[in-house]
């Protein structure tokens, strides 16, 4: 049967992708397209992208309609999801893309190779970095092989501040630029832990994020202490069933995830230090194509249902 979903926040970075992918999907209608500032226009209007795909007209928030639903997505900003869930109650599935849920009690964290989402009704997507590291530094924390601190440089893009401009952030700012920010100080290291700990012992993280001049993607270098282990046959066995993760020889590219749901992987070992690159688009694999993936598995779909076309390239 045909899940009928709604996605509150439709307008932005995170919400317009989500519509993308479900207006695609095989199993799920998209019945309600909700914004803020926009309701009663229609969505081809504000996301031209999608003009021949999509009649939606978008909507004002109306909890008692979207209750009736089989699942409601928010892609608020950050703070705003969080009072519009107390308004959503009756609703059977929620997914939260914000950061409002991802410490929540009652609530199950989205990382989908390392959580159990099977009927999972109230879902934090994570956040776009800690998809990125968790990812790359899990498999060596659930096989109880870290012995030190991780260390982490991660670049992201543009999309990750929003679709607002501002000061800093703004694609402007950061064309022909590199440069860290929040050095020691993300809000995502406590995400990141909280999952990492979740599989074992989680271990001392220290984590510089920089600020690249490209529009869409995550690319991060984890340095993780792995002793004696194997650290590339460790990375193969915990992902060797993962369809939307992949192993791969050499360095990972923004370009082969661009537009996808992809993690790309690889590990490079010096005696007992491995290096583990990672590279994932910040509003697929970190925002929206998760998103998807947590809806399926939680409607009992394979994780990769509508979200399997061939990466771009060049």
């Amino acid at each position: 049967m045909t899940a009928r979903v709604g996605i509150i926040g439709a307008t932005g970075y995170a919400g317009s992708e989500t519509v993308r992918w479900l207006l695609g999907h095989p199993e799920v209608e998209v019945a309600s397209v909700v914004s803020s500032t926009r309701a009663g226009t229609r969505l081809d209007a504000v996301l031209p992208s999608l003009y021949g795909y999509t009649d939606l007209v978008l909507e004002a928030f109306d909890p008692t309609a979207l209750a009736q639903l089989d699942a409601v997505l928010i892609a608020t900003p950050h703070g705003a999801a969080a009072p519009l869930v107390a308004e959503l109650e009756q609703a059977p599935r929620i997914l939260d893309l914000s950061r409002d849920h991802r410490h929540a009690p009652g609530w199950t964290y989205g990382l989908v190779e390392w959580a159990e989402l099977d009927g999972a009704t109230r879902i934090a997507v994570p956040g776009c970095f800690a998809t990125a590291i968790a990812l790359a530094v899990a498999p060596f924390v659930a096989a109880g092989v870290v012995d030190g601190p991780v260390c982490v440089a991660a670049a992201t893009g543009s999309t990750g501040s929003g679709a607002s401009a501002k000061a800093a952030t703004h694609h402007p700012e950061r064309f022909v630029n590199l440069k860290a920010y929040k050095v020691l100080n993300h809000q995502h290291v406590p995400e990141i832990l909280g999952v990492l700990g979740d599989l074992g012992t989680a271990p001392e993280l220290h984590f510089v994020p920089l600020s690249a001049p490209v529009d869409r993607g995550i690319f991060a270098t984890c340095f993780v202490p792995v002793g004696e282990a194997d650290a590339a046959s460790l990375l193969q066995a915990a992902y060797a069933e993962q369809s939307m993760v992949r192993v791969r020889p050499g360095s990972p590219q923004l370009r082969h995830v661009r537009g996808t749901g992809l993690a790309d992987l690889s590990v490079h070992q010096d005696g007992s230090m491995a290096a583990v690159l990672s590279a994932i688009d910040n509003l697929g694999k970190g925002a929206a194509a998760q998103a998807v993936q947590c809806l399926n598995r939680s409607l009992g779909l394979p994780v990769d249902t509508g979200l399997t076309p061939i990466p771009l390239t060049p």
